[in-house]
């Protein structure tokens, strides 16, 4: 028998996730994007009949989808990718959400969902950076969009090592930027909100669905280029900070663990 698909405010309480089993949240997804975004589509796929692999499916689609728009290139290819590339992040959340309905449980799906942020993501910079070489014919674009690409990559590669000796061995701060923030605000307690809200504000600024909500409004304002450079310029230089911290924090004898918040961490994030 075919479980009913209940309205929206009913399959709400029944997918909400709990931060208490997948831990910390982001706010944005925490109070707007699962709440009032996502919970749509989920309902759409539901009704749809769809598992959490084939909901899973559609969200790799949609990014990869996204990624070769960029390719193209131009106002169109830019804002048309960029606003795939927002679905796929709303559909990431729903893919969840549907799972959590159907209660599936998929390592498969892990899979396909990483998988998709691995190789889509690096894609989107590798094709911003050709499309500007396309249109400009200067070399040093795609190079650049090539470089900002690897070093996400490496970011990735990154986080993944410290959270792997943090399992296996611990002590290792994952936030070191955050810990950075409060030493400086219990010598100087006047620094504590004006670092607070820098810190946040940068670390929302290098999310990626800030990223493609300012690729749509630079496209339409024919700004991709300045924007991309001084953006690529951000990440690349994120990861070096990244790396210079961790050297000298992270881990450092008593380190702990340290929160995830929307302040944080200075790590690429993939959602």
């Amino acid at each position: 028998m075919t479980t009913p698909i209940p309205q929206i405010r009913d399959l709400r309480r029944q997918v909400h996730k709990s931060e208490a089993i997948y831990g910390p949240i982001p706010w944005i997804s925490k109070k707007f994007i699962h709440p009032y975004v996502s919970i749509l589509f989920t309902r759409l796929l539901l009704l749809a009949g769809l598992t959490g692999n084939q909901a899973t499916f559609v969200m790799m689609l949609t990014a990869f989808a996204g990624a070769a728009l960029f390719f193209v290139g131009g106002t169109l290819g830019f804002v048309a990718g960029s606003l795939a590339m927002i679905l796929s992040w709303i559909l990431d959340h729903s893919d969840g959400e549907v799972r959590r309905f159907r209660g599936e449980d998929s390592s498969l799906n892990v899979y396909m969902d990483r998988f998709t942020h691995r190789v889509s993501y690096p894609l989107v910079h590798i094709g911003i950076g050709f499309a500007l070489w396309r249109a400009t014919r200067d070399p040093s674009l795609l190079l650049f969009g090539c470089a900002v690409a690897y070093v996400y990559q490496l970011g990735v590669a990154h986080h993944l090592d410290k959270t792997l000796i943090q399992n296996e061995r611990g002590g290792v701060d994952l936030a070191t930027l955050r810990s950075l923030r409060l030493s400086l605000a219990a010598r100087h307690p006047m620094l504590g909100q004006p670092l607070r809200i820098l810190i946040g504000g940068y670390s929302h600024f290098i999310q990626h669905n800030v990223f493609f909500s300012l690729m749509v409004l630079t496209s339409l304002l024919t700004w991709v280029k300045p924007f991309y450079l001084f953006y690529g310029s951000v990440l690349i230089l994120n990861w070096v900070l990244g790396v210079t911290l961790d050297f000298t924090m992270a881990f450092r004898p008593g380190a702990q663990k340290g929160s995830e918040s929307p302040d944080s961490n200075i790590e690429i994030q993939m959602h």
